[in-house]
């Protein structure tokens, strides 16, 4: 009953284009990746031509447990769900019970008066609902990206003007903050200066000074003050070792079989997971990854003696850089056909330019002129060949 009325709440939503386009948690065609690649670029295409970026990461505490039941459902009727559907989801939240289990020992039951069910189908989606408008307070000064509960709020910081109009939206989140009765949590709210020329401005909420970091832990992926993507890539790598050690600790079998789905579902996911976003590069970075997989398959046994490539060959495996390559081309290809967040026109630049080859008659990608390494290599910019051949076919 939940999936019905979870898959119609978003029907409607999405037929009126009711949900902010910055929000991409629990919603089609949106992820932690289409929220990465939505900032990044915004970052590197100001980087790119010398101009700073302060980001604010906004960490709002207990989330998800401190929505007001009744100015939620004031929301749904601002957005027309109305009738029965309405009185549905106010008897699904309230006359709920809650207690506390340690061991064999529970807890005096007690009402849950704030609040969706966590674990439910409904519950992220009234959340999302619930913050939709967070966005509607930050004007043209700022931007925001939201994935449910975690946002970061940036501009760009070209003189102290530009950092007071910053610190004047965070305080107007603050306000729409306390009205809705979400509590930031200062403590874990951060900033992170973007570019080499940055003033370093310091924020406050509530008086209280917000710590700036050298890099920062967003949506899984360590992104540092170049964007350079370094820390993470090493992070994983060393993540990565770890795991292949512990994985022929504990396994006693040296089954091949085996050994490589455990590879594949504990190991690789930890050296692809986002890797749109952060693709390495530098040579140093591609050999880095590739010798984790040299040296998973170096260690079975059975294929002890062989090159990388025919031990490959044996565990039906792909080199990581091939694999990165596809996933590229599979959201290259999502872009082109209108399958995710991103519209063409938002990222691409086309040509009409007619030339003699077999994508005669159809729009030519265009690779943007960059003058840094960090727009240069970034998703929407670095593999525009790997665009056009995914268009082609």
């Amino acid at each position: 009953m939940e999936t019905v009325i979870k898959n119609e709440l978003l029907r409607y939503l999405a037929e009126r284009n009711l949900i902010s386009r910055q929000q991409h948690a629990f919603l089609l065609r949106r992820s932690t990746v289409t929220n990465l690649l939505d900032s990044t670029y915004d970052w590197a295409v100001l980087l790119d031509v010398g101009i700073p970026v302060d980001v604010v990461y906004i960490d709002f505490a207990q989330a998800f447990d401190s929505v007001v039941h009744r100015k939620l459902l004031a929301k749904l009727r601002a957005y027309g769900i109305c009738g029965k559907l309405l009185l549905w989801i106010s008897a699904f939240l309230n006359s709920r019970l809650q207690c506390v289990v340690v061991e064999n020992t529970r807890s005096q039951w007690c009402s849950v008066i704030s609040g969706v069910p966590q674990g439910s189908v409904l519950g992220p989606i009234l959340f999302v609902i619930y913050i939709n408008d967070i966005a509607d307070c930050i004007g043209p000064q700022a931007s925001i990206n939201l994935f449910a509960d975690d946002a970061k709020l940036y501009s760009s910081v070209e003189n102290t003007i530009d950092s007071i109009a910053l610190q004047r939206v965070l305080d107007k989140i603050l306000a729409w903050a306390d009205y809705w009765q979400l509590s930031i949590n200062i403590g874990k709210s951060h900033v992170l200066h973007l570019g080499s020329g940055n003033a370093l401005n310091d924020y406050y909420i509530k008086g209280a000074k917000l710590e700036s970091s050298v890099s920062i832990r967003d949506l899984g992926v360590v992104t540092d003050r170049k964007l350079s993507y370094d820390i993470h890539i090493d992070s994983i790598i060393h993540q990565a070792y770890a795991r292949v050690g512990i994985l022929f600790k504990s396994f006693v079998s040296r089954n091949s079989v085996l050994l490589r789905q455990a590879y594949v579902t504990y190991i690789r996911p930890v050296l692809e997971y986002a890797c749109n976003v952060w693709s390495p590069y530098k040579a140093k970075h591609i050999y880095g990854i590739e010798k984790i997989q040299r040296y998973f398959t170096r260690r079975i046994s059975a294929l002890q003696g062989l090159n990388y490539d025919e031990r490959l060959a044996r565990l039906n495996l792909e080199t990581l850089e091939i694999r990165r390559l596809r996933s590229d081309l599979v959201l290259y290809y999502k872009i082109l056909n209108n399958l995710t967040v991103f519209s063409f026109d938002d990222v691409f630049t086309s040509s009409q330019t007619v030339r003699v080859t077999r994508s005669l008659g159809k729009n030519l990608l265009c690779k943007p002129a960059c003058h840094t390494k960090v727009l240069e290599n970034n998703f929407l910019c670095a593999k525009l060949i790997a665009g056009i051949v995914c268009q082609r076919k």
